[in-house]
């Protein structure tokens, strides 16, 4: 009695004419839109950001089939995908380095550690976003606000931070550029993270901080009358 013969096979389990490099090579050009609409947003240190987290990831991949003398992966465009969603969920100040940190942990532990792409268990970026926001809580939790003037003329400070250096304040930079207010949940990260108490009405209504005699607003309230 003749047996039939069964294969085992990983996905994709069907195939068609586009292959696996088509069609990430298109989930790349889909994105593109965003990532320009992030520069156009926050200017110069969102494009760096973005270009130095899917470099990271880039090159961390080629590293790894390298040392494992395996085929080179970087040409179906998966780290590059991975790279760039990742860069897209941190914030437009994130240090460059700290980038490039999530970008080669993104790779190494998300997705070489399980055997390469379709074997991953996780998605890869957000393993990497999961990693810095452990490693870094403060850097990933502050915020700037779009269309800044003169975005494209000069980097957020933080930006530019030097590698296991705090990040500079950015209260001045924001200031000097004419921001009357932006909201966030500022009580609930100065009692994570600073430890300082507050009231119920704060938590409900917000708090307000001077910096060179500009009013924040965190959150919630209307900026005074200047």
């Amino acid at each position: 009695m003749p047996t039939s013969k069964i294969e085992l096979r990983t996905s994709p389990h069907l195939h068609s004419a586009p292959s696996v490099e088509q069609i990430m090579r298109n989930v790349v050009y889909a994105m593109l839109p965003i990532c320009a609409m992030a520069v156009y947003q926050f200017g110069i240190s969102a494009a760096a950001l973005i270009l130095v987290v899917t470099g990271s990831c880039v090159l961390t991949e080629y590293l790894f089939n390298r040392l494992s003398n395996a085929s080179a992966t970087i040409g179906d465009w998966s780290a590059t995908i991975t790279g760039m969603l990742l860069a897209l969920t941190l914030p437009p100040g994130f240090p460059l380095w700290m980038g490039a940190v999530a970008g080669f942990i993104d790779i190494a532990m998300g997705k070489v550690m399980f055997g390469g792409i379709g074997f991953n268990l996780f998605n890869p970026a957000l393993v990497g976003r999961a990693f810095v926001q452990a490693a870094f809580p403060v850097a990933i939790t502050t915020w700037t606000p779009a269309m800044a003037p003169g975005r494209f003329l000069e980097f957020i400070p933080s930006t530019l931070a030097l590698p296991f250096m705090s990040p500079p304040a950015i209260g001045d930079w924001i200031a000097a550029k004419g921001v009357d207010s932006f909201t966030g949940a500022t009580p609930l990260a100065l009692q994570k993270f600073v430890g300082e108490s507050l009231f119920l009405r704060e938590f409900v209504l917000g708090i307000q901080a001077q910096a060179n005699s500009k009013n924040f607003t965190r959150p919630f309230m209307p900026a005074a009358p200047r």
